[in-house]
C-alpha cells in the first residue's frame, strides 16, 4: 500500500496547478487512510540544489511543493518521461528550476547541457527547413540543423544529457510537427522525408506561461 500510494501521489502531483493540490492529497487521503509517508529525499541530490540556490542568490525553500521540491520533481519526471511541459506564470521560477536541475546534474557528475529555442520567433519554415518545390533543395532549418547534432550518438566513455528547452507560447502552428516526437514514436518527421530518432540522452522541455 506504501508504495502505491507514493507511487500515485509523486508521479501525478507535479501535473496539478497549486490550486488542486490540497484537493488531489484529500483524494489519496481517502484512499488511504491513516497512511503517511514524506517526499523521498534525495540526499546528494538535494543537498546539491539547495547549494546551487543558495550560491546564485536565490532564497532556499524546501517546503512541500516549494522551489527544491519543483527541481525534484521535474527530475523524477523526466527519468520516466522525454517530454516535460514546465507550466507557470511569468516571473514564477520555471527558468530557475530548469537551470537549478543542469547546474546541479552537472555537479554530480552528469553533464546537462540546455539548448534554448524560441519557436515563435522565426517561420515554420525556418525552424524545420524549407524544401524548394522547383529545385528540390533542401534547406535545413533551425530545429532540424539542432536536432539532429543533438541526437547523434554519444562517444561510449560519455555520459550526458541534453535537454531541448522550447521556451515560447505553444500553438498548432508550430507544435503539429512535434507529435511524432513526443508520443512513442519519438520520431521527428521533416519536410525532405528526413526521420530524426530522438535518443535516450534527449529529452524536450516546454516552457510556457
Amino acid at each position: 500500500q506504501l508504495v502505491l500510494m507514493r507511487a500515485l501521489r509523486d508521479m501525478n502531483l507535479p501535473k496539478f496547478v497549486f490550486d488542486d493540490v490540497p484537493l488531489f492529497i484529500g483524494l489519496i487521503n481517502d484512499l488511504f487512510p491513516g497512511l503517511e509517508c514524506p517526499r523521498v529525499r534525495y540526499p546528494k541530490l538535494n543537498d546539491v540544489v539547495e547549494a546551487d540556490l543558495a550560491e546564485n542568490g536565490y532564497q532556499v525553500m524546501t517546503g512541500s511543493s516549494e522551489q527544491v521540491d519543483k527541481v525534484i520533481q521535474l527530475y523524477e519526471t523526466m527519468m520516466t518521461r522525454h517530454t516535460t511541459m514546465v507550466v507557470g506564470n511569468t516571473g514564477g521560477g520555471k527558468s530557475v528550476i530548469i537551470n537549478t536541475l543542469a547546474r546541479s546534474q552537472t555537479k554530480m557528475g552528469r553533464q546537462t547541457k540546455l539548448h534554448i529555442v524560441n519557436p515563435k520567433a522565426q517561420t515554420v519554415a525556418e525552424l524545420y527547413g524549407t524544401l524548394d518545390p522547383e529545385t528540390r533543395d533542401w534547406t535545413d532549418g533551425l530545429l532540424s540543423n539542432i536536432f539532429r547534432e543533438l541526437n547523434r550518438p554519444l562517444p561510449p566513455d560519455k555520459d550526458e544529457c541534453r535537454y531541448v528547452v522550447f521556451d515560447g507560447d505553444v500553438d498548432a502552428v508550430w507544435v503539429e510537427n512535434m507529435n511524432s516526437v513526443m508520443d512513442d514514436n519519438k520520431l521527428l518527421t521533416l519536410p525532405n522525408g528526413e526521420r530524426i530518432r530522438l535518443v535516450d540522452h534527449v529529452k524536450l522541455i516546454f516552457e510556457v506561461g
